[in-house]
């Protein structure tokens, strides 16, 4: 059911990319492309990817993989500038379940996920038994100028 909101919210946004199938997982992708100037003139080309793991168990290994999927993911299907030229892209991956340890719900919450050449891998779980959403709630200092704006989209598709 949450994999049906975050759609809806997804399209009621305009920005629905996608149905699809990650790592065995039903899957709903969403991609954002946006240019600011409070960005330093930059366009920030944006995945949302959202899997549901149902029962399974969420560990800090099985985000890990996830984000690296989804990483790869977005670079298969990313057509834009360059990155690293006035271009960055940013992946948020959302996995749902109603198991998920408390381990894996620090490491979203630290936001641990490392950095990558002008790009961003964003983790978020969502216990389904909940209804609540972890994710970083410090801004990096690497990229801080898109953080609001990921915290902001996350909120929107996680309430």
């Amino acid at each position: 059911m949450i994999l049906d909101t975050i759609k809806k919210h997804l399209q009621s946004k305009n920005i629905f990319f996608s149905g699809d199938t990650i790592r065995e997982l039903p899957s709903v992708i969403g991609y954002d492309k946006q240019f600011r100037w409070s960005w330093l003139a930059t366009q920030l080309n944006t995945f949302i990817i959202a899997s549901d793991a149902k029962d399974s168990e969420i560990t800090v290994q099985t985000i890990e993989s996830h984000l690296k999927y989804c990483f790869e993911y977005s670079s298969r299907n990313y057509k834009g500038w360059p990155r690293g030229f006035q271009s960055g892209v940013g992946v948020i991956c959302i996995l749902l379940s109603e198991n998920i340890t408390e381990e894996a719900k620090i490491y979203c919450k630290k936001l641990k996920s490392g950095k990558k050449w002008a790009a961003f891998t964003i983790p978020v779980v969502i216990d389904t038994t909940t209804r609540e959403a972890f994710y970083f709630d410090k801004n990096p200092m690497w990229g801080r100028i898109y953080y609001p704006y990921f915290k902001k989209m996350i909120r929107e598709l996680t309430t």
